[in-house]
């Protein structure tokens, strides 16, 4: 399976929730891998690889990690 492209839309993330529970969550935003339709999600641990089943056509996104720049 290859990753799927994504781009950064908040970093941190504005959802508070999320924050509560990673020190480093961002939003992302994506195209659904079947459909084409745009897609956003809050990623709780950018520095490691997201694998998950989205709602939009029940495909399976995956987003390579990456490190915080400084």
């Amino acid at each position: 399976m290859s990753y799927t492209d994504f781009e950064v839309l908040n970093d941190p993330t504005v959802r508070h929730h999320a924050m509560m529970l990673s020190k480093w969550a961002v939003d992302i935003s994506y195209k659904c891998p079947k459909c084409g339709n745009d897609r956003v999600v809050t990623w709780l641990f950018p520095d490691q690889d997201m694998v998950y089943e989205d709602e939009c056509c029940k495909t399976i996104v995956k987003f390579e990690a990456y490190e915080e720049e400084i």
